[in-house]
């Protein structure tokens, strides 16, 4: 592909500027990439990246076509809100721009994998913010679940909870749900066949705060999601249980706590941290140079839009539904 990469990070808000943050770090070590713009509606974003990053107002753009139109910029990363992802990241790939869309890709099934299809015929990389696919706590997991170090799988817990705001114009399923989702296709390396939902708002009128997830797999396997923005204390957590042994991920902390089911022993295994907003970045910049294969494609961002939505149906129609492979496909 390209000789190099020049990235333009669309959206400088509290995301944002994680995102921007690494790439920064990463141009500094990698010769055939650079951060080349940033771009944002708010001047302050602008005015605190300038400042925090010392970015030239020659770099900085209030309008993300700037960076579209721009012959330079060949990669974008897209942090701005859920309900712009689906246009912006069209525009960018009909401008012939690779693209790292943070999650969801879209609200509807159906645009995300539009994008995906766009992308494949232009010959674009698109990948999806799923960040935890750089988690090495959960590579480790994932790796020992494949050696069947659990025994039989019994099922899954995930807890993803913490209290504040609600953010508006937004539901907790597509807003908090598109990462234990992931989690669970990247330890599992499935999809569900069956899922079920039940969700409540309740310090506004509409659009949930509080979600109970059930997603069933074959061979019995079941896993539980539970996501908040009511409970106090910010909990990122993975559970799974095992006719063997069962593990508790703290998802953030890169811890694993191991508790044997024969004498009841339990341990710590020892979990090297990685920054996997570093490491996110650099597999983009990687794949676009054509280095390195595609661990985080946008035919996975797509499906889990498809999942999410399968859940809002879910809720909506008080049913458990299920879902038809060929839409994964």
């Amino acid at each position: 592909m390209g000789e190099r990469v020049n990235v333009a990070v669309i959206g400088a808000g509290y995301w944002g500027k994680k995102i921007i943050e690494e790439y920064d770090r990463l141009s500094e070590t990698t010769q055939n990439m650079s951060l080349s713009m940033i771009c944002d509606v708010m001047d302050s974003n602008l005015q605190q990246c300038s400042q925090i990053f010392q970015v030239s107002s020659e770099r900085l753009a209030k309008h993300y076509r700037t960076a579209l139109q721009s012959g330079e910029i060949n990669a974008v990363h897209i942090c701005t809100p859920n309900e712009t992802h689906y246009d912006i990241c069209k525009e960018a790939l009909n401008a012939g721009k690779h693209v790292l869309l943070e999650k969801p890709m879209a609200l509807e099934a159906k645009q995300a994998w539009e994008l995906v299809d766009i992308a494949e015929s232009k010959g674009l990389c698109l990948q999806v913010g799923h960040i935890y696919r750089f988690n090495n706590a959960l590579k480790m997991m994932r790796d020992r679940l494949r050696q069947g170090y659990f025994g039989s799988l019994y099922y899954l817990k995930l807890q993803w909870t913490t209290l504040m705001p609600s953010p508006l114009n937004r539901d907790i399923i597509f807003d908090l749900g598109p990462h234990p989702v992931d989690i669970l296709n990247y330890l599992l390396d499935k999809w569900p066949v069956k899922v079920s939902c039940k969700a409540r708002a309740y310090r506004r009128e509409r659009l949930e705060e509080l979600a109970y997830m059930t997603t069933e797999f074959d061979n019995r396997l079941m896993a539980h999601i539970e996501l908040s923005w009511l409970q106090p204390g910010k909990i990122r957590d993975a559970t799974i249980i095992g006719s063997e042994r069962s593990a508790v991920i703290d998802c953030v902390g890169q811890s694993i706590r191991i508790c044997e089911n024969d004498d009841g022993d339990s341990f710590n295994l020892d979990v090297v941290r990685n920054n996997t907003i570093l490491d996110e970045t650099r597999h983009f910049v990687l794949s676009i140079l054509g280095n390195e294969n595609h661990n985080n494609p946008g035919s996975i961002g797509a499906k889990n839009v498809t999942i999410l939505q399968k859940l809002k149906e879910s809720l909506e129609y008080e049913k458990t539904v299920k879902v038809d492979l060929r839409e994964l496909n």
